[in-house]
């Protein structure tokens, strides 16, 4: 058993799906995982998403050290987010899991694009 901010897991992949709960955390993360990007180019690559929710999302990556948010000192001001190196392992993660996604697919007959 691990028990990690007061939150006790049975098994350590638990960890990783609690940090990444929902598709807007899983797109954000994904979307930074080639460079460092400002809200708005975010929100260009992720379409669905309102700018509230991708401002909580995106702090709520930050609070668990999974996204950098840098602000530099310049009139307007511009903030960019990447990943930090946790967030880069999990991407390690994702990779895996897409694999496994699209063997299945085709393993069940889908058609892949």
């Amino acid at each position: 058993m691990i028990e990690l901010n007061g939150i006790k897991y049975e098994c350590p992949s638990q960890i990783p799906m609690d940090l990444a709960d929902d598709k807007w955390k899983f797109l954000i993360l994904w979307n930074l995982s080639t460079k460092p990007l400002r809200i708005s180019e975010l929100s260009e690559k992720i379409s669905d998403i309102s700018q509230r929710t991708l401002s909580r999302k995106l702090k709520a990556l930050e609070e668990v050290a999974l996204v950098n948010r840098i602000v530099f000192p310049e009139v307007p001001p511009k903030v960019e987010y990447s990943l930090t190196i946790h967030g880069e392992r999990l991407l390690e993660v994702f990779d895996m899991m897409s694999k496994w996604g699209e063997q299945y697919a085709k393993d069940m007959g889908a058609i892949i694009n």
